[in-house]
């Protein structure tokens, strides 16, 4: 379950989430860690001011929609016996 994102939604309300971006002209979709696109824009910065800044990897669209992701298993994750 991918939560939305708020106009006043920060990164660090969001510490143990993934970002799911995905792109609104051609649907390419992109998981990042909370931890990792913080290091790019910080914290602290309300992300509804970034958003009109990402651009799609793909097609270069930058209609991109921002979701956050907590019910998804880390990478490398085994299941216990």
């Amino acid at each position: 379950m991918a939560l939305p994102l708020t106009p006043s939604t920060r990164l660090c309300d969001h510490r143990d989430a993934h970002v799911e971006m995905r792109c609104g002209a051609c649907g390419h979709c992109r998981d990042v860690h909370a931890d990792a696109l913080a290091r790019v824009i910080g914290w602290e910065t309300v992300l509804a001011r970034r958003l009109e800044r990402f651009r799609c990897s793909r097609c270069g669209a930058r209609r991109v929609e921002i979701r956050f992701g907590y019910e998804r298993k880390p990478r490398g994750w085994a299941k216990n016996p």
